[in-house]
């Protein structure tokens, strides 16, 4: 399984998560239930990164059977090539939801200006970044490829699971403001800036098909440790 073991000590966002996670579930989970409107009781499990697993962090295929999703109609490998995205935290529902997790600690985090794939796997990025752009009927002028290109390739496995392959996946940015460790902490404003700019960047229209399985949660660290 592709799967990677992280060191037992990280700092910014990796370490934030992980707090979240592993001591804050109840409060992390409350919020994200509260976000997506999951009103109905369907307890969320963590998968990634959890601390009896080496707070591992999934990727390709890896990614897919940590959330029970190993028989997919639409192959991962015929959507996105091999040492692909690697996900910060995972989880899965009793009623069979997915989500998919990004984390950042400050602004400078989400500045991703390029895929270093070369050759066939370029071309089949680009060929799904396309795909996932109509779907989201994102504008034919903004580019997927920079300077976001890592928020554009989590929407379009977002699209990859939902469209692709019929499943219930959602996705969540989360952000840490305030955070203690970082170069130049953000405030929730800041963060709620930055989160503007980057949809208008990739062009994206304030609702889309898949616009109740996106959500973007800021959190106070502060506030968390207070909880």
């Amino acid at each position: 399984m592709p799967r990677r073991e992280r060191p037992e000590k990280t700092e910014r966002s990796e370490h934030w998560l992980r707090v979240a996670v592993n001591e804050r579930a109840e409060q992390l989970s409350a919020l994200i239930e509260r976000k997506f409107r999951w009103f109905t009781d369907d307890p969320i499990t963590w998968v990634s990164p959890i601390q009896a697993d080496g707070y591992a962090e999934y990727f390709d295929a890896g990614f897919l059977e940590r959330l029970g999703l190993s028989a997919l109609k639409t192959p991962l490998n015929s959507f996105w090539p091999r040492s692909g995205t690697r996900w910060d935290a995972l989880a899965r529902t009793h009623n069979g939801r997915v989500l998919l997790v990004e984390a950042k600690a400050y602004i400078e985090e989400g500045v991703d200006y390029r895929s270093h794939a070369a050759g066939e796997s370029a071309t089949l990025i680009r060929q799904s970044l396309r795909a996932a752009k109509k779907a989201l009927r994102a504008s034919d002028d903004a580019s997927w490829e920079s300077p976001f290109y890592q928020y554009a390739n989590r929407l379009a496995h977002l699209y990859y699971l939902n469209a692709l392959n019929d499943q219930q996946a959602y996705l969540l940015f989360l952000y840490f403001a305030d955070a203690p460790d970082v170069p130049e902490p953000c405030t929730v404003a800041q963060w709620e800036g930055a989160e503007r700019l980057t949809r208008k960047c990739l062009g994206l229209p304030r609702e889309h098909p898949f616009s109740d399985r996106v959500g973007t949660l800021i959190w106070s660290v502060p506030e968390m440790l207070a909880g």
